[in-house]
């Protein structure tokens, strides 16, 4: 297998994105981690993040590629994930909500938000209208050429589980419009949308 540190694909081309959005936000939780590479990305000497992730495999490479001690993972669903009052500054699904009831998901993940905390979603769609269906068309070449240059990874190759049961773009929005009011959702380029809350 590559050396996770030089592997790119389009789940990790918006790390530096979330790390931008996450500032410098202290507690932060990874759903549905799979390696642990945003999570070691993400990593400051002053913030403090988990993994969690259902995968036993993912799991298992997340710890043993761990070079630090305020990176933990731990293996369980979001579902069963048992917050202990702990509240999080920041909250990120990349790729990992459409494996999950996504109204249920975001209802928890509010619950585990501290003030001013953040919930940061970089996920998968498909298409439901015209606009949709003329961006996904423009996204086709250029993504296409990226990921020839940076030597696209899939996660297929990684061993990560993949889901293509995806919801359309129509019920995301209308997911989003009803529990994430002031809610930020847009296209990114990888196929992939890009969606921030603030609880405030």
């Amino acid at each position: 297998m590559k050396n996770t540190k030089t592997l790119w694909n389009h789940n990790f081309a918006y790390n530096g994105w979330i790390s931008k959005v996450v500032g410098k936000r202290n507690r932060i939780l990874d759903v549905g981690c799979g390696d642990g590479t945003l999570a070691q990305f993400l990593r400051t000497p002053d913030n403090h993040i988990l993994g969690i992730d259902p995968s036993t495999s993912s799991i298992q490479r997340a710890k043993e590629q761990n070079e630090y001690d305020n990176v933990d993972f731990v293996q369980t669903s979001f579902e069963d994930f048992n917050a202990e009052n702990t509240k999080f500054d920041a909250i990120i699904f990349v790729a990992s909500i459409h494996h999950m009831n996504m109204k249920e998901a975001i209802a928890k993940a509010k619950s585990c938000l501290e003030k001013n905390g953040v919930l940061i979603i970089v996920g998968l769609a498909k298409p439901a209208n015209f606009l949709d269906w003329t961006i996904e068309a423009l996204r086709v070449v250029p993504s296409g050429i990226i990921s020839a240059i940076k030597n696209n990874t899939t996660s297929e190759e990684l061993n990560i589980d993949v889901s293509y049961d995806i919801p359309q773009m129509t019920e995301v929005r209308n997911i989003c419009a009803k529990q994430l009011y002031g809610h930020t959702l847009r296209y990114g380029l990888h196929y992939r949308y890009l969606l921030t809350w603030e609880n405030k």
